[in-house]
């Protein structure tokens, strides 16, 4: 029988995209696949989510056979390398755009070291990978865990979360904005190494999320924050274009030009304000956001991809 081996860099912080990882591992164990996570240090596991998930560890010398499937994050190109006469099959899981260019030498591609599959959840990503690797690309679906990502109303409080792992822009602002009226009475949280179930929970009492990363491949946590009923203000990060709507009737959040730091504060002073005067000004929107998460909240959808496409592979 094919095993599935995903590779996961030894990172113990809370992170997305080795969430993905152990939760795809879980999907193709729930269909009936031989699947494990591969980390380097022995006994190192993630345990901040909750999937779990097979792991075995390279330091006990495991021995990976011909009918094997090793899949490899972008994030880890000397894995890629260092691989590249094995006799089964790889493939790369792309979680991000950049890193599949920028931890490659100039004009190097994954298929100069025998890579000539990949995956990704984010639609640009896909066309990015493409356009630049010129390599099939299949789109596996993301899935937003509706236990924990869920609308609570009436935990609601004056709160805006925002994450600190990639930029300052949340701190930043919180030092312009609490000095100004009524603002300052707003509690601003960092969204900072949480386990999945405090993380959620922050979620779900935050009234705002303030998105402020500028290199995401789809902005999970912004469909995680849409899920649980908060007004998403700043930026798409390129990859969250595909979902998220800064105007018409189809607005689910409050857009700002990516980047610009500028109005992204004067935005955010903007529409705390308006909450100010009338706490339902938002609703529309906040209704919208949450009808545009729902179809991510489809573990079947997500099992059925990976299933499909292992299939496929083992072939």
């Amino acid at each position: 029988m094919t095993r599935i081996f995903y590779f996961c860099p030894d990172f113990p912080q809370p992170s997305g995209g080795t969430r993905t990882l152990y939760r795809h591992v879980m999907r193709l164990r729930e269909a009936g696949f031989d699947a494990a996570i591969v980390h380097r240090e022995r006994d190192f596991r993630l345990t901040w989510h909750h999937y779990p998930a097979p792991v075995i560890w390279l330091a006990d010398r495991p021995r990976f056979e011909a009918t094997d499937i090793l899949v490899f994050p972008e994030v880890m190109p000397e894995w890629i390398q260092q691989t590249r006469h094995f006799a089964g099959r790889r493939v790369v899981i792309a979680l991000s755009w950049l890193p599949s260019y920028a931890r490659l030498q100039p004009g190097a591609r994954w298929q100069d070291f025998g890579i000539h599959q990949a995956i990704t959840t984010s639609p640009a990503v896909q066309r990015h990978l493409e356009w630049s690797m010129e390599i099939p690309v299949t789109l596996i679906p993301e899935c937003i865990d509706d236990e924990y990502y869920v609308y609570q109303p009436g935990q609601k409080a004056r709160e805006i979360g925002y994450m600190t792992r990639k930029d300052n822009s949340g701190d930043w602002l919180q030092g312009t904005l609490t000095r100004r009226g009524r603002i300052r009475e707003w509690r601003w949280v960092p969204l900072r190494n949480l386990d999945e179930t405090t993380y959620a929970q922050a979620l779900q009492r935050a009234t705002i999320y303030l998105a402020t990363t500028l290199q995401e491949g789809l902005h999970v946590s912004v469909l995680e924050a849409m899920a649980c009923g908060c007004l998403v203000v700043g930026y798409t990060g390129i990859g969250g274009g595909t979902h998220m709507v800064g105007e018409g009737d189809g607005q689910n959040c409050v857009l700002v030009e990516n980047g610009n730091l500028l109005q992204l504060g004067q935005t955010l002073e903007q529409v705390l304000a308006e909450l100010e005067a009338d706490a339902h000004r938002f609703d529309g929107v906040i209704g919208q956001a949450l009808e545009t998460a729902r179809p991510y909240q489809d573990p079947a959808r997500e099992r059925q991809a990976l299933a499909d496409f292992f299939t496929a592979l083992a072939s």
